[in-house]
C-alpha cells in the first residue's frame, strides 16, 4: 500500500474517477454502435442470432473485461483513504 499525502490521494482518485468514465463511455458506444449500427444492415448470423448482436452484447462483455483489467493494471492504485496524521495521533494517544 502506498503513503500519499491528501493532494496526491484527491488527484489519484479523480484520475482513477476519469478512466472509469472513460471506459462506460467506450463501453456505451461499442454497445450503441454495434446494436443500431449493424441492426438491418446484414444479414449475417451465428447461431441464428444476428451479427449485431453478437458484437454488441457478449463483445460488449469482453471490451468491459479488457477494459477492467487495463485499469487496474495500469491506472488504479492502492492506497488508504484514512488520513495518516490522525492515524498516528490516534496510535500516540493508546
Amino acid at each position: 500500500m502506498q503513503k500519499m499525502t491528501k493532494e496526491q490521494k484527491s488527484l489519484q482518485i479523480k484520475k482513477e474517477a476519469r478512466a472509469t468514465l472513460i471506459l462506460f463511455f467506450i463501453c456505451m458506444f461499442w454497445h450503441i454502435g454495434f446494436g443500431w449500427g449493424l441492426s438491418g444492415h446484414t444479414d449475417i448470423t451465428i447461431a441464428k442470432l444476428p451479427l449485431w448482436w453478437w458484437l454488441s452484447t457478449p463483445g460488449l462483455f469482453v471490451v468491459g473485461l479488457v477494459g477492467v483489467i487495463i485499469l487496474l493494471k495500469f491506472v488504479f492504485k492502492d492506497f488508504s483513504l484514512d488520513d495518516d496524521e490522525a492515524g498516528k495521533e490516534a496510535q500516540h494517544a493508546e
